[in-house]
């Protein structure tokens, strides 16, 4: 689309025709409320631009619809510079686009550019830029242009990897982010009808050329995956899948409804009491459990990081009795009397020594697992091994021969000596650990594999013993694998 606003000196104009052709009757009515309530109390509205057809649409319709907040507008624009002159581009389209319509812009780049590309880690550069424009600004609402190809993009991408009802229930129309309070009035329309609009009253947007790349999932599912499903379907799927997410996210209410209430019952002062806890329902038990975390955690951080553990909790609960289990870096739950509690570390948890038995995870405090296993030594895995495509970090593969039984685990001790495939010379265990840079935690925390002999056999980050070395004339071979205990 040709994106010159050159000849747009009446864009307000043309915001108003799009106005005409989709008022506020047919914006989803939940956001839609939150604005005519005008809930930003006088404070600076946010508009994230991206100068997309989607962005550019909703930046449009709310300048329109909103007149007398005009003021108090600013448009968000992040340039993540990954796409050299079409970024820059991009970022001069919008800020010509804000001139034209006399708003306030706000537009920033990375210090360092990154290199990591993942959908993730630009998600978090935008949401940090958002928070910083929250404190410098005051904003404490911004509006987004999802619509409703969005939301079946996001359930097609989330169910591969598991999710719940919350997950699928995503982009909400409206949610919150960090105490920002992110709305999306326009998640009933389509992408289609979006540009459909715009080409009608010649209104130019910016095209992301990356969108037509497949290194990015969602990038497949949208050019792939849902033309097929929509031309598969027997009746109109995106009103079908708009209408599913409706209906989910009226269930979802009403479990977070029910588990206010068993929180409630369940809670002891900053204590859960178990037994009653394990009485509800599964999906009640994880929403009790988030509840709590949230209450008895001193910050947002560390809320965002723990109560993806409840699930884990559960699954503890369900396989075995435990009396402490680690869930972060200096977060652990334990269970005494008959009550279940949340706190916070002081202190490094060292290893006792510990016996490992073949086939059975056991459960480290600091929230990793250990794993020892018997594998067939066949073709494939030799290639693994003796090409190096074993990460040291999290799985070693050992031959029996140097194993009489399973082996044990403990912490480092004083004069501790390790021989790792590959070295010249055996060297003391603390030095290597200096020599990695560990942390005191790290060094104490990061289990010692030694055999019944108490040589050491593997230290995660460190290949085998050299003494453990595989070789083609085995049969067999041990395989210890170290890892998060929620993978």
């Amino acid at each position: 689309m040709n994106d010159s606003l050159g000849l747009l000196k009446d864009l307000p104009q043309r915001a108003n025709q799009l106005l005409d052709i989709w008022p506020k009757e047919k914006w989803h009515h939940r956001a839609l409320e939150i604005l005519e309530k005008g809930y930003h109390k006088g404070k600076p509205l946010g508009i994230a631009c991206s100068g997309g057809a989607d962005s550019t649409f909703c930046l449009l319709l709310i300048y329109a619809a909103f007149p007398k907040w005009r003021k108090q507008m600013i448009l968000l624009h992040y340039n993540h510079q990954l796409r050299g002159l079409e970024s820059d581009g991009d970022e001069s389209f919008v800020s010509t686009m804000s001139k034209a319509l006399g708003l306030s812009c706000v537009i920033e780049k990375p210090l360092v550019r990154t290199h990591k590309l993942d959908e993730n880690t630009l998600r978090v550069l935008r949401l940090n830029f958002w928070k910083k424009v929250k404190k410098e600004k005051d904003i404490s609402t911004i509006i987004q242009g999802h619509h409703l190809d969005d939301i079946a993009e996001t359930l097609l991408w989330r169910i591969p990897r598991g999710t719940s009802v919350d997950g699928l229930i995503s982009p909400k129309p409206i949610s919150q982010i960090d105490n920002i309070n992110i709305l999306r009035p326009f998640i009933s329309i389509t992408k289609d009808l979006i540009r459909e609009f715009l080409r009608e009253y010649s209104v130019p947007w910016r095209e992301d050329s990356s969108n037509l790349e497949d290194k990015y999932l969602r990038n497949k599912i949208r050019q792939s995956v849902l033309p097929v499903w929509k031309e598969s379907s027997d009746r109109k799927l995106l009103q079908g899948v708009e209408s599913t997410r409706d209906l989910l996210e009226k269930d979802s209410e009403a479990l977070d409804f029910h588990a206010h209430e068993s929180f409630r019952r369940c809670r002891s002062g900053e204590q859960l009491k178990t037994e009653l806890l394990m009485r509800l329902p599964e999906a009640t038990q994880r929403r009790v459990l988030q509840k709590w975390i949230v209450e008895n955690t001193d910050s947002e951080r560390d809320s965002a990081k723990l109560v993806p553990k409840a699930k884990l909790l559960i699954e503890v609960f369900q396989k075995k009795e435990f009396s402490v289990i680690q869930i972060s870096d200096r977060h652990f739950f334990y269970k005494r009397g008959g009550y279940l509690y949340l706190k916070a570390k002081n202190s490094i948890m060292y290893i006792p020594q510990l016996a490992t038995v073949e086939d059975c995870p056991l459960f480290l405090a600091n929230g990793m697992k250990i794993l020892i296993e018997q594998e067939k030594l066949g073709k494939d895995l030799i290639d693994q091994i003796f090409k190096k495509k074993i990460n040291p970090e999290r799985e070693a593969y050992l031959s029996t021969k140097s194993l009489k039984g399973s082996p044990f685990i403990r912490s480092r001790l004083s004069g501790d000596i390790f021989k790792p495939m590959g070295s010249p010379g055996s060297k003391k265990v603390s030095d290597l650990m200096i020599d990695r840079k560990w942390s005191e935690s790290q060094k104490v925390e990061t289990p010692v594999f030694v055999n019944s002999s108490n040589e050491i056999v593997w230290i995660p980050g460190f290949p085998p013993a050299e003494f453990t070395k595989v070789t083609p004339t085995d049969k067999w071979v041990i395989r210890l694998t170290y890892g998060y205990s929620g993978t």
